[in-house]
């Protein structure tokens, strides 16, 4: 069993600029070599500056995505440090497996999506999935937002239901919003998990059958997201704390991805014909 919570207390602070010292050295601490991307504001994005752990040339691979920064005023302990310490653990194991991932650690997520923006106007790589975390580490269900790509070769490992039930996993239809918007303009599959009290993804299935929000949400949406008791671990929550963070949470996320991540490829689709 990893210790994913060694290095929570460090990346759960207020200030930005603390956060990403923490991260830079974990990262460096790890032997994770990183590479920076990074913009200043204009009027279409904010400031940003993104890690970035890149293998080397080949195919397209998974890429597995977690925000660092945290809303104004909180230590942002679940949301999202539980998720970095997972990617950080992520990272390393796979790199022992020789399995290729590409990892990014993005800014901005609570002010506009400054860093998956930013990843994605200057992404010139291709991934096979992306995969983003966030809120990974309160509660016991494991919540997989797959958006109809389930059946999608590069999903099928996430999403086989063999998979999902020995990790108490299911699919869901709603995650509230999160870097994954950003991804969704290019032709690989979009990945949203997140762990939650089994109660609140029952909330999940009301609130999926009220739509996009396009045209808004109703009192009846917002009311459901008040009694999610998932909603006090993010956005400065009182549960958003390094106290109320829960390693079996946290490793659970972690084992289910491994386990999908080192899945071997689905075999390829036979062709009937005469020849």
């Amino acid at each position: 069993m990893a210790y994913l919570d060694e290095h929570l207390a460090e990346l759960a602070q207020t200030d930005l600029l603390a956060r990403r010292a923490a991260l830079e050295a974990l990262l460096a601490g790890e032997g994770l070599d990183f590479t920076v991307q990074e913009c200043e504001a204009d009027q279409k994005r904010r400031a940003a500056r993104n890690y970035l752990l890149l293998p080397p040339g080949g195919a397209p691979c998974p890429l597995l995505c977690a925000h660092y920064d945290a809303h104004p005023g909180s230590v942002g302990a679940n949301d999202n440090a539980a998720a970095l310490c997972i990617l950080v653990a992520l990272a390393k194991a796979l790199r022992g497996r020789g399995v290729r991932a590409a990892f990014a650690f993005l800014d901005g997520e609570e002010t506009g999506h400054s860093g998956g923006k930013l990843l994605e106007a200057e992404r010139d790589w291709e991934a096979s999935i992306v995969v983003n975390l966030d809120m990974c580490g309160y509660g016991d269900t494991l919540a997989v937002y797959a958006r109809g790509a389930e059946k999608k070769p590069a999903a099928r490992a996430f999403c086989d239901k063999t998979r999902l039930t020995a990790h108490n996993g299911r699919l869901v239809k709603y995650l509230p919003e999160s870097d994954d918007v950003c991804f969704s303009t290019r032709r690989q599959p979009v990945l949203s998990i997140a762990v939650m009290p089994k109660w609140d993804t029952r909330y999940l299935d009301a609130m999926a059958a009220q739509g996009s929000g396009l045209l808004g949400r109703t009192p009846e949406f917002k009311m459901m997201v008040g009694q999610m008791e998932v909603a006090s671990t993010m956005h400065g929550g009182f549960r958003d704390a390094v106290k109320w963070v829960q390693p079996e949470a946290m490793q659970q996320v972690y084992d289910y991805l491994l386990e999908a991540l080192c899945a071997p490829p689905p075999p390829a689709k036979k062709r009937f014909g005469l020849f």
